[in-house]
């Protein structure tokens, strides 16, 4: 009988005329058995406990495997598609081993250690920093302090920390020199910050292996809004002399770009080349398609299972997984 009208483990159990045992095992998410269940034992179970309306003690579960069954993703706002796109991903793999995916934004490096007591204290089992995060913050306290942590980075190396290379600055930089040897004299930069990040770091040796110095006039900040870099590109097109191409460090950027040159009657691509990034979904439907740098294709299940094997094994070694970026040609450039 139930107790006090709450449903049981051994309700559960005999319902699915299984033992206590087994049922309590199928519903922890274990599978450490050396001989696995039969799958119609385990559906039975699953069944008589979704028609039961049984609500496991998950904070007792945790405490009994020491873990939190969450993992968390540190992002950078302001977000967009590409940061959408892992999100669903990794909630799909954490579905599958019985974890829960939360947000953890940082929007000032000045207040990180406050946004990551959630990972420094042990909160969750593993945490994904997503990219122009890891570079500027000390993973160390964040290393100790969960099973498993990975990292998007071209320059971190940690000991215990699988890490994501992009390759982001020579994507870049060979994102420049396809538009100088397309003829392009004017290239302006469109920054999130104004930061020498490896977006930048790219567009700057393209330039000075083509023999060019940067121009500061035609290097502007406003690729983190829509809305500011639509004023910021109007600007640049009034000037005496105006770009013939834009690369933006944001597919975001590229859009408001697009936009500009509209409103003050440029061509795209005769009169201005605009080159996104990040290879958004919305880069291939935009008028005309956005030329952008990024991943070919925005598929995150291998990093994501890799997590959840460090998370299983937090003695394996450290992976590198290799994500590069890609110039993906369209009509804007």
């Amino acid at each position: 009988m139930s107790r006090e009208g709450r449903t049981t483990l051994r309700d559960v159990a005999e319902a699915a005329g299984v033992s206590v045992a087994t049922c309590s095992y199928v519903l922890s998410g274990r599978a450490d058995r050396t001989t696995p269940l039969p799958e119609p034992t385990r559906r039975r179970v699953e069944e008589a406990a979704r028609q039961l309306g049984y609500k496991g003690n998950t904070a007792a579960r945790s405490l009994r495997r020491q873990r939190s069954e969450l993992i968390a993703i540190v992002y950078a706002p302001p977000v967009g598609p590409w940061l959408d796109r892992l999100t669903w991903e990794c909630e799909d793999v954490a579905a599958e081993h019985g974890y829960s995916v939360i947000g953890v934004p940082v929007r000032r490096i000045d207040r990180a250690a406050q946004s990551l007591r959630v990972i420094t204290r042990g909160h969750v089992d593993g945490a994904i920093f997503t990219p122009g995060l890891s570079d500027d913050l000390d993973l160390t306290a964040a290393r100790r302090s969960t099973r498993a942590l990975m990292a998007f980075s071209d320059n971190l190396e940690l000991p215990g920390v699988d890490i994501v290379r992009n390759n982001v600055r020579q994507a870049l930089s060979e994102a420049t020199t396809y538009l100088i040897e397309a003829g392009r004299e004017r290239i302006a930069f469109l920054s999130h910050t104004g930061s020498h990040d490896d977006r930048y770091l790219g567009y700057v040796d393209a330039l000075q292996q083509a023999g060019r110095e940067v121009d500061p006039a035609l290097v502007r900040v406003g690729a983190a809004s829509r809305e500011d870099a639509v004023v910021v590109v109007r600007e640049l097109l009034d000037s005496p002399a105006p770009p013939d191409a834009i690369v933006s460090e944001s597919d975001r950027g590229g859009f408001a770009a697009l936009q500009a040159a509209v409103d003050r009657g440029f061509k795209v691509p005769d009169d201005l080349a605009v080159i996104g990034t990040g290879n958004t979904r919305e880069a291939t439907y935009a008028a005309p398609p956005l030329t952008s740098v990024g991943m070919h294709q925005l598929d995150f299940t291998e990093m994501v299972e890799a997590l959840f094997a460090r998370i299983d094994d937090p003695s394996l070694p450290a992976r590198e997984l290799s994500m590069p970026w890609v110039l993906n040609h369209r009509a804007s450039a």
